[in-house]
Order: C-alpha cells, then structure tokens, then sequence
C-alpha cells in the first residue's frame, strides 16, 4: 500500500450524497500532481492529508491513485497553523486572531483546542461566538472522519452515509455498531437488506434478535408490496423469512415474532398480519370517510341548480342527458362521492360541469385537482382549464426523507378535493393525503375500476365501491360521438366479459396481426416505419409490453426502435449507462419522483444534450431533459432514475393517452397477461391500436380476473349496518 502526504489541488467532482471525489494532489513525494479517487467524508483544500492506497488502471482513464483511507494532518508549521485557521473553514477567523492563538499555544494549538476548547477563552480577541466555531469545526471534521473510516473500513457502500448523519450526529457510530438495524425504523429509504448488509460486515451474529426481528417484518413487508396486499397469514411470513435466515427453530421464530408484535411493528387481527403502516392507513381511509358520510351538507334549492345547468348548457353548447343531470346533482348532496366508468362514457363531462356549478355556487370556497402521475395532472389541467397537481407535489413531499409537509398538522386549505386517475392511488398514499383533509368538506374521487390497480399495496378504489357505503356515479352509457371508435367498443365489450373477436373485422381502428414471438420486433418495425411516414412521431406512437425481458420484451423493444426513431447520426452524443446506450433526441422514461423539479416517475421527455464536462471522468457528464418545457439536468448519481421510453410497461403508462399504441400479446407473457392489463393497455390508444402475438393469449388474458391474489380488509372496515344506496346509471 502507497502513502502520500499533501494538499488537494484541485477537485474534478464531489458528490455530497455520495461522498465520492475525483481530485488531484499535491504530495511531498511526487513533482507532478497525482489523479485520485475515492470516498471523503468533506474535501477542503486548506488542509493538509495523509491518503494510503494503491494504483489502479481504469479500462477507460488509464492510471489513477485510489484513495484506501485517509486522516488530517494536523498543522505543526507556525505559519502552517495560522494558514489554516485563517481559512474560509472559520468563518469570522482572520490571519490577525490566527496568529494571536498561535502565539498563545504554540505548534500543538489544535491538539490543545480539540482537547479543551476553553485553552481559547484567553486569547486576545476571542469571545464565545468564534470558540465554538473553531471547537466545532474541529470536532465536526473528526466525526464525519471518523465515520466515514467506519464505513470504508468495512467495505459499506456510502450511499446513505449522509443520511445516517444528519438522523443519529454524534451518535452515529454507535447505533451502527451497536444496532444497525435501527437504521430501518428511523429512516426512510433504508430497508433490510441495506441495514443487513452493514450489519453482517461489521460481524453482527447471524441469528441475533435484532436481525431475527428485522428479517420478520421485512419478510412480510416484502410480501405485501409483491402482491398489493395490505397483509398476510403467518405461513406467508415463515416461508418468506426462512429465504434470509434459514435453520432458525419455529420457537426463536414465534419468539421473536411475538417481540415485534409487543412493538406494534406488526399488528395482529383475527388471524390477519399487517405492516403497522399499512394497518393504520385501512383505519384512517375508513375513519375519515365516516367523518364524511355523517357530516351535514349545505341543501341547495333544486330551481337554482336547474337554471344554473341550463346557462352551462348555452355557454358551452352542450346538452346533458337526465343522468348527468342527476350525476352533477348527486354531487351537490355528498361530502364523498365516486364516478367510475370506462372510455367514451362522458366523465369529463361531468367533472367539468360539477367543477363550474361548484366554483358558481360557492364563489368564495376553494378548491384543489390532483392524480397520480405527472402526465395525468397536464392531462386534467387540459381538460379542466384548472391548474392540477401530482397528490405528492400538492402534499409536498420530500424526496430524500420520504415525508409530507402538507399533513394533518399543517393541513390543505381547500373546501373541495378532486382527484382523478384514482385506481392508480395505494392505500398508503390516499391516507396520507387524507390526513392532510381536515379542512376538506367534499371529496370527488374518479376512476376506471377495470383498470390496473395501485402498484403499491392496496385496492382503494375496488374496496370503496365494493363496500356500498360511498355514493357513486357508475357509467355505462357510450355517447355516440364515441360509438364509432373500436378501441372504446372493445374497451367496453373486455369490460362487460362480452369479447367478440369480429370486432378486429368491424372497425378500423383496431387491428391483431398473429405473429411469433421472434417476429415481434420486425412487425413492430414495420408499423411504426409506416406511422413515420404518413407523419406520425416519436411521442404519437407508443409500444407497450408487460416484461423487460425476452426477444420481444421492452428491452429488445426499445434497442429497436431507437435505431428507427433516433439512429446515429455522427453528430449525436452518446453515453453508456449500464447496458443502455444513451443518445441525444431519445425519448426517455422518468422512473423516481423528482418533486423539485416538478417531474414526476412515469413522465416522458426527450434527451436534449449529452454534455460532456471534461474528458477524464464518466462521473462528470450529464444529461439534460426536456419535459414539455421543463428542463432537468442529470449527474451521474441519477442517471439510473432514465431509461428509454419508446416501449414502457403498461403500468408506466397509465394516465397517459397516445394516438397510436401497439401492444404485443404473446404466450411468454402468459404470467403477466390479466384482463386488467390487457384493458389498461388498450384505452391508452386515442386514434389507432394494433395487437401483436397469439390471439390464444390475448383470450386467456382477459378471462383473468384482477387481483384474485391481493387481499385487503378496507371494505370490511367501511361497512357497518347502516346502507347507503348504490347509484348505478344504465
């Protein structure tokens, strides 16, 4: 192992996150100065540093130090000393009152400081105020040191380095060596295998309690999210937990489930095990709907709504049937009301006509649109011609500590709340958003109940209108202007369990091309090179499939069509990514929320620029997307929040629409293919839907009824004995 003592010259790239650097340094030991990379906790190039460790040659930048370690060498030079704490490092310490200390305590003066801060209180010059910022910034750079040796020494990944700081300070280290597991219940974003494998390599006993106990609750935990239910039985739970630690006795077992159980990290009900979390968002769903069902309502005059209709009805030149009329009535009678129907049956319709009513007959009450995804908010801002938000973005949700500021203690201030898309909303998510409702007196909740349900656990939708207790618009009714489109006829026949396969031969906007799976990609080719040059683009045209991998999976989809969308040019710039190969132009997928810039997991933009910082480091490129006018930029460290969107899965897709969708429907896929997938995928298509595969499948597919396997107790705890009619328009 090599050692150098120097000063860092200069710093290509730091990662606050991360805490990697690329730098170079100025050593005693070398004439030139010497590349080098690494983990530090902080880089200041006012100090000076011992480095230990070892040359390696990077494939692509050839030679370079990487650094093993590292401490601060303390200034032992006079002018060395007062170098340093006349460094912008202490703030409100000059070369003046550096000098003084150095004066009064000699060359070992920050081994003194750091032993007792009060050496300082005698010093000309000196008050409280710049003693504690020496002590502290002294005794800061020892910790964050200090840990992050703790890190590296153990091989730990830094990824969250500086999250476990600002949670634990000064006692970081020792809930890490002491209970690591810790980590999962006092920060959001750590899980158990993150906590686990800091555990093991800091040489925690395998079959210690506090990992026995972590692995139970993640056992069931990653039970819940894999099949959206909101618990499990506790053969679930064993069978699961004994993939992480096997050979542990059923009686350490219960023993320890029954800890975890006394902790309410678990909670038990009639047989029924949930995540705490998941349980008190079941009970707050319901609570707050009974608040709402009971909750006394303003009465309007029935002549006012009426006359108000009809001057709706001229402005817009429009004519509402009865049911809509009754629809928007019943809206104006409810604190909670739902509407449910599929494609072509008139929801915006009478979305837009309760909106304008509601904004009319309360002129000075506010009220707040909102869905589930990026896309789906522009899309009701369209529709509404009011401004609509993502429900994270309108909660105001923190990326990095996964918290809400918007919530029940600093609630919304909005009279009504509508919320669009809502099939798409988990139980964890909608509680959320209801704790923040308190000033809330009406909720409207819109969804296609035939649609994919949540990704993450629970049915809220299905659960709400399955319970009998929330008034709801249930629409069946094809309004004719639709009654021409084959995408809604088939949409609607899937829905009903009427399939006819003769619709393929009535209308001609839909069409299922058989083909084997190996043709997939040629035939795909061949639609989209056909769309190209009858004007169609990248963002008309959307392939949708539900697996990534395989010869016709989203992958293999989309190194396809990037070739035919955006081939290589010779003036494009590319980056490598893993196994994707970046090019300026591509149309890309966002796969994280990224809140402060108003970009949201599931949004679609073009790759604009490809900007290569400097020639020596990969980690100094980034990436700049354009999202309908909001332009984002991308380090390195988030590089993997893109992928390409030419081909996305159905369930990224949802609430957007486009003009042309193709959809492979194959044999391999049979795992995935469910009715509610297959109808998802089809009402993304506005103009024209092709189908590509085995019609077998496509069959099969729509006879699978959705989420047979996804349990949830919501609708048991909305129902009580007293019933409310289930509105249900024919």
């Amino acid at each position: 192992m090599l050692e150098y003592t120097g000063i860092i010259s200069r710093i290509k790239f730091y990662s606050e996150e991360t805490k990697f650097i690329v730098c170079y340094i100025d050593s005693e030991q070398e004439d030139k100065p010497i590349l080098a990379t690494g983990y530090m906790s902080y880089a200041n190039l006012q100090d000076k540093y011992h480095f230990k460790g070892d040359y390696i040659i990077h494939p692509k930048y050839g030679k370079q130090f990487q650094i093993q370690s590292y401490e601060i060498v303390l200034a032992n030079d006079e002018s060395e000393i007062i170098r340093y704490l006349s460094s912008p490092l202490f703030k409100g310490i000059g070369e003046k009152q550096a000098t003084a200390i150095v004066e009064a305590l000699g060359q070992d003066a920050l081994s003194k400081i750091k032993e007792d801060k009060h050496v300082l209180d005698h010093i000309r010059g000196m008050n409280e105020a710049k003693r504690e910022t020496i002590a502290g910034v002294l005794s800061s750079q020892d910790f964050d040191q200090e840990v992050l040796m703790f890190f590296m020494g153990h091989g730990i990944s830094t990824r969250h380095l500086a999250l476990i700081q600002a949670t634990y300070q000064e006692k970081t280290l020792d809930i890490l060596q002491n209970n690591p597991y810790q980590l999962i219940d006092d920060i959001d974003g750590i899980g158990f295998k993150t906590a686990d494998d800091l555990a093991l390599k800091i040489g925690v006993d395998l079959y210690d309690s506090h990992r026995i106990q972590a692995a139970i609750v993640y056992a069931l935990k990653e039970a819940c999210f894999q099949d959206g239910s909101t618990y499990h039985d506790i053969d679930a739970i064993r069978r699961r937990f004994h993939r992480y630690i096997p050979q542990v006795s059923d009686e350490t077992f219960e023993e320890n489930l029954q800890e975890v159980l006394d902790q309410q990290k678990i909670i038990l009900e009639e047989g029924r095990y949930y995540p705490y979390d998941l349980y008190q968002s079941e009970i707050n769903i319901a609570k707050t709907f009974q608040k709402w069902l009971h909750a006394p309502l303003y009465e309007y005059e029935d002549d006012e709504i009426q006359d108000l209709l009809k001057e709706l009805e001229e402005e817009l030149s429009i004519q509402y049937d009865d049911f809509q009329k009754e629809a928007i009535t019943l809206f104006l009678k409810q604190s909670a009301m739902i509407i449910t129907g599929g494609p072509g049956t008139g929801k915006t319709t009478i979305v837009n006509a309760i909106i304008k009513l509601y904004q009319r007959l309360n002129p000075d009450q506010t009220l707040a649109i909102a869905a589930p995804t990026g896309r789906a908010a522009k899309r009701l801002t369209e529709v509404t011609g009011i401004e609509a938000s993502t429900i994270h973005r309108l909660l105001k949700w923190d990326l990095h500590t996964n918290t809400f500021a918007v919530n029940e203690k600093n609630p919304l201030d909005v009279d009504l709340l509508i919320i669009d898309e809502f099939s798409m909303v988990d139980s964890l998510l909608f509680s959320h958003l209801l704790s923040a409702c308190r000033k809330v007196s009406q909720i409207l909740l819109i969804g296609d109940d035939q649609q994919l349900p949540s990704v993450a656990p629970g049915n809220v939708l299905k659960d709400l209108l399955s319970c009998g207790r929330v008034p709801t618009i249930a629409l069946h009714r094809i309004y004719r202007q639709s009654q021409e489109s084959g995408i809604i006829q088939l949409a609607h026949s899937i829905r009903n369990d009427q399939y006819d396969e003769n619709l393929f031969l009535q209308y001609k906007d839909i069409h299922f091309q058989t083909c084997a799976s190996y043709d997939v990609v040629k035939y795909v080719s061949v639609l989209v090179s056909k769309a190209m040059a009858e004007g169609y683009d990248v963002h008309d045209i959307q392939v949708l499939a539900p697996m990534y991998n395989g010869v016709a999976g989203i992958d293999a989809l989309n190194d396809c069509l990037q070739e035919l969308f955006n081939p290589q040019d010779g003036f494009k710039n590319e980056l490598r990514v893993g196994k994707r190969l970046f090019r300026e132009g591509d149309k890309v997928l966002q796969l994280k929320n990224r809140i402060e810039d108003n970009v949201f997991n599931g949004d679609i933009g073009t790759l604009v620029e490809i900007c290569y910082k400097d020639n020596f480091e990969y980690l100094n490129d980034v990436m700049v997307v354009d999202f309908d006018g909001v332009i984002v930029e991308y380090t390195p460290q988030e590089f993997y929040t893109l992928t390409h969107a030419y081909c996305m899965s159905v369930h990224k897709s949802q609430g957007n629409e486009f003009k042309i969708v193709i959809m492979p429907i194959l044999k391999d896929y049979t795992i995935m293919l469910k009715k509610n997938l297959i109808y998802t995928g089809l009402t993304r298509a506005k103009q024209s839907l092709f189908f590509l595969g085995h019609h077998q499948a496509f069959c099969q597919g729509i006879q699978r009824v959705q989420d047979e396997r996804r349990k949830t107790t919501l609708m048991t705890r909305m129902n009580h004995p007293q019933e409310i009619s289930l509105y249900d328009f024919e």
